[in-house]
């Protein structure tokens, strides 16, 4: 395409992918037909071929072997023709069977069924102070609704975004202008999209070797004297050998030049084989990541942030044209997996010292962009990924990013968790901040406190990523966030909960006081300290609090014990919230239904008995 084109329809993201789907797969079938009608016919001709050579054969009649000679050549043209045309049905078919499930996925990302989507593979880093806490990865995770090619892992590029320290505001605010245009486009996203499913399929580790490869020292090829010798006897063995053909030389002389040339590349072997390329590229991956290049050259963008990667992309000579030719070349190498047609053309040609010199001459010349080409284009994924999710999601926001000299405070109307689906999910008015202060949230069992946690941090990584978030409005600075919500004990390592806990509360007291980058902190902490007596825990979640308060940090506190700060300096610091519950009898039957709506002040009912005569444990006696 040669600019970006506006997107989108009056019957929403959903309504369009299922229309798209159920035409992509109409087309694919239409193409698998015609695919296996053109299979039937090239079996129908190789059946002509063969007769046709049977009877040129055992033809003598003049007239009947020039027939049969005209009906040989016909087929075999015929037969040629038929083998590039099936060809290209079958990858059209190939081209909208993925198209198709692009949009089948993107359906099942819309309406979160976690169980149909693709397996995900991505795993949280060990110790990460919130990749778990927060579901950045997993079965229902941030990383499966940005996964929009649905491949199993997000790019790179998206996942250091979500999982490495935040970038500056400005930094946030040109990748909010790159998604906010993205978004717009849906063209552009989604054949980015399905070509990104294609070249996923093709192979990921492919451009791991390429860059690996042109990240060597320059100057490890054939030497110049090794290079002119071996193109003076190929040369030499090609002519004596069509001077033999041509009945011009008695003696097969091209024989001698071809075994010298041999001889001449066995000895500079070893520099020969370090200029080729890794024998594990493949052509195919080079052809999708191209075609990913290619479309981004070719756009027209508006965006500070798009125009720059743009400029990158075209650098060296260009991505796309540079990667095609170097496509070009690994299809020659492939040769080097058929071992007796290799093995021929080494000792005719000296196949690998031509190749490797034509390979060592793009590597020193283009093979310095390769990561950075590569790096652009992950980084246009990311971007594409968390502009994909804003046009499924039209009434999320972008959020407004505050300067760093602005107050450490998150404001956010009707937000909500975004992993859960429109139709459950429900939303509040939440603020937290500013430093010195701490919003404490109160409820019984099962009323939604977790989820509120998440639902903040979890939309605290989208707007620091340059995403939108799951709100109506939001707005907060760049911080850095430290959770504590599914701490677990360890039998390996001999590690009490309560000791589990408390080395993840004194990770994020350390960095509260450090505040590496001069950001604040974002704490979310769960049932603090859940792991001993009621006393000692009240103790000890207060002296935590108490030293978050002196760093300065921002945060939000859930607890069941209603006097964890009923006095003191934790007191006047709190900001009590709660959830509730509704309990009501029906023929005899206790039900317990939640609105998890956030209301002011702290919690007035508990539910712990009523769940358990809910679950049919109540009315026992007590134990002696």
């Amino acid at each position: 395409m040669a600019a970006l084109e506006p997107g989108g329809t009056s019957g929403g993201a959903e309504g369009r992918y299922a229309r798209l789907a159920r035409e992509h797969a109409t087309a694919e079938a239409r193409y698998r037909v015609r695919g296996e009608r053109i299979g039937r016919a090239r079996i129908l001709l190789f059946v002509v071929i063969i007769v046709a050579v049977v009877a040129l054969v055992r033809s003598t009649a003049g007239a009947v072997t020039a027939a049969w000679s005209v009906a040989l050549a016909a087929s075999m043209v015929a037969f040629a023709v038929l083998v590039h045309r099936h060809g290209r049905v079958r990858d059209a078919a190939l081209l909208h069977e993925q198209t198709r499930i692009f949009y089948e996925i993107g359906l099942l990302r819309i309406r979160r069924d976690w169980d149909a989507l693709p397996p995900g593979n991505t795993v949280a880093p060990p110790g990460h102070p919130y990749a778990e806490d927060l579901d950045v990865v997993g079965h229902a995770s941030l990383a499966r609704l940005l996964d929009v090619a649905g491949t199993g892992r997000p790019s790179g590029c998206l996942a250091s975004w979500l999982l490495d320290p935040p970038a500056s505001a400005r930094e946030i605010r040109a990748r909010q202008d790159a998604v906010r245009e993205l978004a717009a486009s849906d063209a552009f996203r989604e054949e980015l999209g399905v070509l990104a499913r294609l070249a996923a399929a093709s192979g990921v580790g492919t451009m791991d070797r390429l860059v690996e490869w042109c990240d060597r020292p320059a100057e490890i090829g054939p030497g110049p004297w090794l290079v002119l010798a071996a193109r003076v006897l190929t040369a030499s063995t090609i002519t004596l050998l069509l001077l033999q053909l041509a009945a011009l030389l008695a003696a097969p002389w091209w024989m001698i030049t071809a075994t010298a040339g041999t001889v001449l590349l066995a000895a500079g072997y070893r520099r020969v084989r370090a200029a080729l390329p890794p024998a594990e590229l493949r052509a195919a991956p080079f052809r999708r990541r191209v075609a990913m290049l290619a479309l981004i050259e070719r756009a027209r963008f508006e965006s500070e942030r798009l125009r720059e990667i743009q400029v990158r992309v075209r650098a060296g000579g260009g991505a796309a044209p540079e990667l095609a030719r170097l496509a070009r070349l690994v299809v020659w190498s492939e040769v080097r997996h058929s071992p007796m047609l290799h093995g021929v053309l080494q000792w005719l040609l000296q196949w690998d010292l031509h190749l490797g010199v034509r390979s060592e001459r793009w590597r020193c010349g283009s093979g310095a962009h390769v990561r950075d080409w590569l790096a652009a284009l992950d980084e246009v994924l990311a971007l594409g990924a968390l502009a994909t999710l804003s046009a499924e999601n039209p009434e999320w926001a972008l959020p407004a990013i505050a300067d760093h000299d602005a107050p450490a405070v998150v404001e956010a109307r009707a937000l909500a968790h975004p992993l859960l689906p429109a139709t459950t999910r429900v939303a509040n008015d939440v603020a937290v901040g500013p430093p010195g202060s701490f919003l404490l949230v109160t409820g019984s069992n099962m009323s939604g406190k977790s989820t509120l946690l998440r639902a903040i941090g979890a939309n605290a990584l989208l707007a620091q990523a340059g995403g939108a978030v799951c709100a109506a409005n939001m707005r907060l600075p760049v911080l850095d966030v430290r959770t504590s919500i599914r701490v677990a004990d360890s039998l390996e390592r001999g590690v009490s909960l309560f000791m589990a806990e408390l080395r993840r509360l004194k990770e994020i007291v350390d960095a509260a006081r450090a505040r590496p980058g001069g950001r604040p902190l974002l704490y979310l902490l769960d049932e603090i300290l859940h792991g001993t007596n009621t006393a000692e825990r009240r103790i000890a979640a207060r002296t935590v609090i108490g030293h978050l308060l002196d760093a300065g940090a921002i945060g939000v506190v859930t607890t069941h014990d209603l006097t964890l700060a009923a006095d003191g300096p934790l007191r006047e610091a709190s900001r009590p919230v709660h959830f509730t519950e509704r309990f009501e009898r029906v023929d005899g039957v206790m039900r317990m239904t939640f609105d998890y709506r956030l209301r002011p002040g702290l919690a007035t009912s508990t539910n712990a008995l009523a769940l358990l005569e809910l679950v049919g444990l109540g009315g026992g006696s007590t134990a002696h």
